[in-house]
Order: C-alpha cells, then sequence, then structure tokens
C-alpha cells in the first residue's frame, strides 16, 4: 500500500509536469508508471481476494479476481498506447517548442525517486508470490523509463534536438504494449484453462504414471485457478487386484503432483484399465507402465 500511495503521487506529478512542459515522453512515463500502480494494485487485490471464503456460487473462491482485473487494466494501457504513438506521430509531423525545463527536470527526478523508493520497499517481498514478482519487475522496468526521460531532458536543453522528445515517446509507448500483450496473453490463457506456464504437460503425465501400480492417466486436464495456483483433475487406471489399494494410490500421486510441480488442487478420480474413453491421451494411445 505504501508502493500504491508512492506511485499515485508520482503519476499525478508527471502528467501534470508533462502538460505544463508539453513533455509528450513524460507523459508517456507517467502512463506507463499508471500501469505500475495496476500492478501493484493487483497484487494487493490478488492478496486480499485469495484470502475471501468459497461460497455455493463460487466453489473455488474469488482467485480470478485479478486475472479479470488484469485483463481490464492491460486493455486500457493497449489504448493508452496507441494514443501516444498517435500524438508522437504528429509532434514528428510538426514539432512543438518544450516549454518549462526546470518543471520537467524535477518532476521526473522526483519520479525517479519514487521509482527507487519503491524498489526498496517491494525487494523484500519480491519472492513470496507471482504477483509481487511481476510488481517488482514492472517498479524496475520503470526506472529505467524514468532515467531515459531525464536523459531526452538534458539533450533537449544541451542541444535544443526536440525530436528526441518523440523518439523516447514511441519507446516507451512500444514497452507499454509489449508488456499488456503479455499480461493479455496469460490471462487469456487462463480463461481459456490452458495448462499454466511453467508446467510441462507431458512432464505430470509421466511422473504420474511413474507412481507404483499405476497402469494408465487418461482425462487429464491442468488449469490455472489464478496466477499463481494450479487445478488438476484425472482418471488413473489400476489392475483389480490394486483396485483396493486406491485411497494409498491417489495419496501418492497427490504427493508427486504437490512436490514436483505445487499443483495443490487435484481431483483424481480411480478405476480399472478399461478406458475407450474418447480423451487426447486415449486417442493418441497413452504409454502402458511396464511391470
Amino acid at each position: 500500500m505504501l508502493a500504491i500511495v508512492c506511485n499515485v503521487g508520482i503519476t499525478i506529478a508527471e502528467f501534470a509536469g508533462g502538460f505544463i512542459s508539453g513533455y509528450l515522453a513524460l507523459i508517456a512515463d507517467a502512463v506507463h508508471n499508471l500501469s505500475d500502480v495496476a500492478a501493484l494494485g493487483l497484487a494487493w487485490l490478488g492478496v486480499k481476494g485469495s484470502r475471501l471464503p468459497a461460497t455455493k456460487k463460487t466453489t473455488y473462491g474469488f482467485k480470478r479476481i485479478e486475472v479479470m482485473t488484469a485483463f481490464i487494466s492491460a486493455v486500457s494501457l493497449v489504448v493508452i498506447a496507441i494514443f501516444i504513438l498517435r500524438e508522437a506521430y504528429e509532434r514528428f509531423i510538426d514539432p512543438r517548442v518544450i516549454s518549462q525545463p526546470v518543471v520537467f527536470l524535477t518532476v521526473a527526478c522526483i519520479g525517479l525517486a519514487g521509482n527507487i523508493l519503491s524498489i526498496w520497499i517491494l525487494h523484500s517481498e519480491r519472492g513470496k508470490s507471482l504477483n509481487m514478482r511481476t510488481a517488482f519487475l514492472h517498479m524496475a522496468y520503470d526506472t529505467a523509463s524514468s532515467v531515459a526521460v531525464i536523459g531526452g531532458g538534458v539533450v533537449i536543453l544541451i542541444t535544443g534536438w526536440v525530436a528526441i522528445d518523440v523518439f523516447l515517446s514511441a519507446v516507451i509507448a512500444l514497452m507499454i504494449l509489449w508488456s499488456s500483450y503479455l499480461v493479455i496473453k496469460e490471462a487469456v490463457l487462463i480463461f481459456l484453462e490452458a495448462v499454466p506456464k511453467g508446467i510441462d504437460f507431458d512432464a505430470v503425465l509421466e511422473a504420474v504414471e511413474d507412481v507404483p501400480r499405476v497402469i494408465r492417466v487418461h482425462d487429464l486436464h491442468i488449469w490455472s485457478l489464478s496466477s499463481h495456483e494450479a487445478a488438476l483433475s484425472c482418471h488413473i487406471s489400476v489392475a483389480e487386484k490394486d483396485f483396493p489399494a486406491g485411497p494409498d494410490i491417489i495419496a501418492r500421486v497427490n504427493t508427486v503432483l504437490k512436490g514436483q510441480f505445487h499443483i495443490g488442487h487435484c481431483t483424481i478420480q480411480i478405476g480399472l484399465d478399461d478406458c475407450n474413453c474418447p480423451d487426447v491421451l486415449c486417442r493418441l494411445g497413452a504409454r502402458t507402465r511396464k511391470d
């Protein structure tokens, strides 16, 4: 929350300084900083949302709140980045004089100091979750952007080359587009219930099949509950003589999935080796475990 308050102040100051001075790169950096506020807010919202209890209608709780908010924020940032690129093009065709150099340099330096402070605040939290690691990287990225803005301002003061404002604005807008694309891509894959990033489907299949007394695995599905929690469901086939040991086999499978792949939400059904379902693994001919 301290980092959020700090970056909201930086964003307001940079917007004001950019409009007063006409320095587009500073406005672009303010928008980029706004994405950091969103990232920090999502990290906070994700923590709070994950603590909300499940209900009969939301049986998994509200773990995807962060994903929904991230998607909306990323789409809005794409619109803003396109606006910056359009404004940069117009200024390339019709260059504008940058006024109030002291104002924009002062504001840019304040923004840099605020970003460094935010990095220091988040440094100890960056390894606790994907949200916090992403937020930390956002701040580190924005610090580099602030350095570029200050450098461009100094170049304008020394040489009068105002075209660098257009160049830096375009670079920052492209950075926003790239960051937004990555968020949108991840959010869409989560909504489509695709296999989570960092989890290899074949590796999971092999690990489960390697559990003693498991003959075949089919109907295997792996998806994301949120940006940092995965779920899995599957059917495992065993020999008829091993069927009474089903609970023990399931417990071993759960241990493997939790220990090797950090998948904590597993629904496993055990049955005899007589699968005739149209599952992708059955169609491809899943490997049969050797005795």
